[in-house]
């Protein structure tokens, strides 16, 4: 098999999008948090720590940064297992999955 899958990047896609989402749980918690500080009784506290919960997913997974990293993750590893299985080079990257380290592809990196 020629081309070799890209596994090292697929962990870096897939730490990206983790500490996306460890952020947004960490903003999560302190918005429950917060929210429990000001209810009054037990039940409004569970109430509002539901619905703050809730809108905090929401945010997430409606968030388009968040959603191109999952796609990008996700793809990452498909062309790495078809890499692995077929001997197939992954597809062209796109790019927003691409760093500020990646310079484009010349003829004779190839």
């Amino acid at each position: 098999m020629d081309e070799k899958a890209d596994w090292q990047g697929v962990g870096e896609s897939f730490r990206m999008l983790g500490r996306q989402l460890k952020d947004r749980a960490v903003d999560a918690g302190g918005a429950v948090k917060e929210a429990n500080e000001q209810a009054e009784g037990a039940m409004d506290k569970v109430t509002a720590a539901f619905k703050t919960a809730i809108d905090k997913l929401d945010e997430t997974t409606t968030d388009p940064q968040v959603t191109q990293s999952t796609r990008n993750a996700t793809a990452r590893l498909l062309d790495a297992i078809k890499a692995e299985l077929t001997g197939e080079g992954p597809g062209p990257r796109p790019e927003s999955d691409k760093g500020p380290d990646d310079a484009p592809e010349s003829v004779t990196d190839k």
